[in-house]
């Protein structure tokens, strides 16, 4: 079986086919991969370069994700693809 990216799992719970509780059980479970291989979103500078804005948790370590983690992740997730683009650069 395939794992899910955060993006699809996101929109399963926008379309109301789970909810947030069960998008946060199945990556307890690792049914939704952690993001690595999906498209980076860029926005240019004022010096018209590109760059690739991010969030990680300084010293996580291996930790599991909390809730409230997830939650902001997911946030700041919407408010990168609504500020940038998901082509290489």
């Amino acid at each position: 079986m395939g794992k899910l990216t955060l993006k699809q799992a996101e929109e399963l719970v926008k379309d109301g086919v789970f909810t947030q509780e069960d998008l946060e059980k199945m990556q307890s479970d690792g049914l939704i991969s952690a993001g690595r291989g999906t498209t980076r979103r860029y926005v240019k500078t004022g010096d018209n370069t590109w760059v690739s804005p991010m969030l990680y948790f300084a010293g996580l370590k291996g930790a599991k994700y909390s809730k409230e983690m997830t939650k902001l992740k997911m946030e700041v997730n919407q408010v990168i693809e609504k500020y940038t683009e998901g082509e290489t650069k």
